[in-house]
């Protein structure tokens, strides 16, 4: 096991610098505070590495573009609660490195030439890496808004069993007998 780590990492370590350093160049575009250009950074090499493991691991190219967008999702939403910053600034400089940009330029060369078949086979590619990232991220974005975003109950007990007029209108309207409690829904 320890051999096959090490030949991961003698064969894929030059690229993940270089990730490294390419996010690092994103986030700095982008205007990141310097506080958090290392969580970026992070999050850049983290998902490459991720794609890495799912490429060697056999996936088809949709699952190995899906799950590192969702691990990156799923990061830039952490980062963003622990950080107190919006999720894009991690997630735009995390997902960067598995924009399909080297396919796309092949594709459309392809199609100057005039190369049909290539181009319909490298246009292929980069539609289903493009459909998997956008997957990956839609899915973890969604879990966290639905936990986010879920009604909060505060149960309120009132002193001596005797209940407010507008309680007892609820109960009354609902037909439950009063026990001497209320439900408010409270907005996050």
């Amino acid at each position: 096991m320890t051999a096959k780590v090490a030949e991961f990492m003698n064969d894929y370590l030059a690229i993940l610098v270089s990730v490294l350093i390419g996010t690092l160049g994103y986030s700095l575009l982008f205007n990141v505070k310097k506080s958090r250009i290392i969580y970026c950074c992070i999050g850049g090499t983290l998902t490459t590495l991720i794609y890495f493991i799912c490429a060697e691991s056999g996936f088809s190219l949709l699952v190995q573009n899906m799950i590192p967008a969702a691990i990156a999702t799923f990061y830039a939403e952490l980062m963003a609660r622990i950080v107190k910053a919006p999720a894009t600034v991690f997630l735009i400089p995390s997902i960067i490195p598995l924009v399909p940009g080297g396919r796309l330029y092949y594709t459309m060369s392809a199609m100057v030439d005039g190369n049909k078949l290539k181009a319909d086979v490298l246009g292929g590619q980069t539609v289903l890496i493009a459909i998997g990232l956008a997957v990956g991220v839609v899915l973890v974005s969604v879990c966290f808004y639905q936990i986010a975003s879920r009604p909060r109950y505060n149960i309120r007990f009132e002193r001596g069993g005797q209940s407010s007029d507008r309680q007892k209108a609820a109960e009354n309207k609902s037909g439950i007998a009063g026990i001497g409690k209320s439900v408010q829904k409270r907005e996050p």
